[in-house]
């Protein structure tokens, strides 16, 4: 799950340490984000909670786009272009149709459809670049500016300027982080809401226990305090298990010399790649290998189960995250020097999200329906897709009852 398509190796390096890995820096973006989220929630509520029921995952899916691309890129792109949440959506379910390499005639929709986006990008970083005189306000200014938004989306624009890339190519960048911010992040928030209101959860604790965490990060000012947040132990644990059963993720890697692996303990199968082959390791394996996951007490490997990344002190009772016995098994956001940048964000993004959803609403789940917008009396599965395709989207929905919730 890469929060951005890079150019190459080493291209926006100095911008990922700088705005992406440095946790003060995240912070400061992430609460922006959660900020912005409470606004664009708050716009259509009141005709929202009217509704007898709404698409949990629909209603989501595009309130958190808004929130992400006006966080990261200003509030002007999506006034310029307010039909990029629709089109981009679009883009996403065709994109990995792209790598094979098909006729064009065979992709004329999607073909055509990259470049509506390609054209509204360019537009919108022209008039950026003229309104602002030519040059992005320095990023080490305002954390955010309305023009070009976060500082990290400003020291991508003049690192565009510095390396004398046209305009095309930085519409085609600006896709890239577009494309990491919402096609992963967005469905494993979905499913984490999905999970935690599923009526037929076996363990019914687990929405009281979730809305414990939250509001011991809700500031009185009813804005959240990201550290506290994103180290609650049952919201890790959650976050982390919903990366484990969703994310289907295929790591790269391109030989320099030739390898040779065991495929059993005594060495006697073994199998040789040679230098310049291309490697791939699925993540989806080590996932979902019941070897791996089956453990007294936790749910089978191929179960949702809120507490598997949880241990109890049998002194204190009390519960603390943990990821230990997972090296290995557990990859949903690649690794080594091309581990994604984007991943602490990730984190804060989702989590966040919940949150803020949380605490301004409750939710009475009315139905399940399936890929085709019908009932089904199972909970939704995901939908159809190529291996490699990060976050796998819900192939199906929670019909619910959506009410503002009631301060005590």
């Amino acid at each position: 799950m890469s929060l951005e398509c890079l150019p190459s190796k080493s291209a926006m390096l100095p911008q990922n340490n700088q705005y992406l890995i440095k946790h003060e820096r995240v912070n400061e973006l992430t609460a922006h984000f959660s900020r912005v989220l409470a606004e664009v929630l708050d716009r259509d509520a009141e005709d929202i909670v009217k509704l007898e029921e709404v698409g949990l995952y629909d209603w989501i899916r595009d309130r958190m786009f808004t929130a992400s691309t006006t966080a990261l890129m200003g509030d002007k792109l999506l006034k310029m272009y307010p039909d990029y949440c629709q089109d981009f959506f679009k883009f996403d379910s065709e994109f990995l149709s792209f790598f094979f390499q098909l006729p064009s005639f065979m992709l004329r929709d999607a073909i055509a459809r990259r470049e509506k986006i390609f054209d509204n990008l360019e537009a919108w970083s022209k008039e950026m670049q003229r309104l602002s005189g030519g040059a992005p306000i320095d990023p080490e200014g305002p954390a955010w500016e309305p023009l070009l938004g976060s500082r990290l989306n400003r020291a991508r624009h003049i690192d565009y300027k510095n390396r004398k890339l046209n305009s095309r190519s930085s519409a085609a960048l600006d896709l890239g982080i577009t494309f990491g911010l919402s096609s992963n992040v967005i469905p494993a928030t979905g499913w984490m809401l999905m999970h935690i209101l599923n009526p037929q959860n076996s363990d019914q604790t687990v929405l009281p226990r979730v809305m414990n965490e939250v509001r011991e990060a809700e500031k009185p000012d009813g804005s959240l305090d990201v550290p506290t947040l994103v180290s609650q132990p049952l919201l890790q644990s959650i976050w982390t298990e919903t990366l484990r059963l969703y994310t289907d993720v295929l790591v790269t890697r391109n030989l320099p010399e030739d390898l040779t692996l065991p495929l059993d303990e005594d060495g006697k199968r073994q199998v040789t790649f040679h230098k310049g082959d291309n490697c791939f390791a699925p993540s989806w394996l080590g996932h979902h290998d019941a070897a791996a996951w089956d453990r007294e007490g936790k749910a089978p490997y191929d179960q949702w189960y809120a507490d598997r990344f949880l241990t109890r002190d049998p002194e204190t009772g009390k519960s603390s995250f943990s990821m230990s016995g997972t090296n290995g098994k557990f990859f949903p956001f690649g690794g080594g020097r091309t581990i994604c940048p984007g991943r602490v964000f990730a984190k804060q993004e989702g989590l966040g999200a919940l949150a803020m959803i949380l605490l301004k609403f409750e939710f009475e789940v009315k139905q399940f329906v399936n890929a085709d917008k019908k009932p089904t009396a199972s909970f939704p599965g995901f939908a159809r897709a190529f291996a490699g395709s990060g976050a796998l989207v819900p192939g199906g929905d929670l019909k619910v009852k959506v009410r503002r919730r009631v301060v005590q």
